[in-house]
C-alpha cells in the first residue's frame, strides 16, 4: 500500500514538472521567435501608407508586413496623371542580415537589385550594394513620429549625388 501511495505522489510531481517545463519552454521559444526577427520589427514603423508631393510630383510609398521576417513595399511617383516611376521593395531579414530587394520597373530590365544593411546610427537604417550603378547606398530614417526620411545615394559619371524623399503617413 506504501508503495502505491508513493507511485502515485511520484506520478503526480512528474506531471506537474513536465507541465510546467513544456509552459517554460513555450515562453522561451516566443522569445527566440521575436529576437530572430529583432531587426525586422525596429522596421515596423513602416508599415502604412506615406507621402510627399510638390508643385509637379507626387510620390507615394505603401508598406506592408508580409511575415515576421519580411516587410513589401509599393512605391510609384507620379506627374498629372501618368505613373512616371513605380517599384516593388522587399525588404527581409534572413539570420542576423536583412536585404532589401527593389524591382524598379523599365530600368535594369526589371530584374531585381539587392542592397545589404550595413551598421549605421541608431535610428538610422542603410542598404548598401557598392556594386550597382545609381544608387549604391539606401537610406531609411523617421526623425518624428508619422515621418521618413529616405534618401538615395552613390556615383553618377564619377559624381556623388544624394537625392533625399520626404514622407508624412496619411
Amino acid at each position: 500500500m506504501k508503495n502505491l501511495l508513493f507511485l502515485c505522489i511520484s506520478a503526480v510531481f512528474l506531471l506537474i514538472a513536465c507541465e510546467k517545463g513544456s509552459k517554460d519552454n513555450r515562453i522561451l521559444g516566443d522569445a527566440l521567435v521575436e529576437k530572430q526577427f529583432e531587426t525586422i520589427e525596429k522596421l515596423a514603423w513602416l508599415v502604412g501608407d506615406w507621402t510627399h508631393s510638390t508643385e509637379k510630383e507626387h510620390f507615394y510609398e505603401n508598406w506592408t508586413q508580409a511575415n515576421d521576417s519580411t516587410l513589401k513595399a509599393h512605391s510609384f511617383i507620379l506627374v498629372e496623371t501618368d505613373t512616371v516611376f513605380e517599384e516593388r521593395v522587399t525588404l527581409q531579414q534572413n539570420n542576423n542580415d536583412v536585404f532589401f530587394t527593389v524591382i524598379a520597373y523599365n530600368q535594369n530590365d526589371d530584374t531585381p537589385v539587392t542592397f545589404k544593411m550595413i551598421p549605421s546610427d541608431k535610428g538610422t537604417f542603410i542598404f548598401e550594394n557598392l556594386q550597382h550603378d545609381f544608387p549604391s547606398r539606401i537610406s531609411y530614417a523617421n526623425p518624428v513620429k508619422d515621418s521618413i526620411h529616405a534618401w538615395i545615394e552613390g556615383t553618377v559619371d564619377g559624381e556623388y549625388q544624394k537625392v533625399a524623399f520626404y514622407y508624412k503617413r496619411n
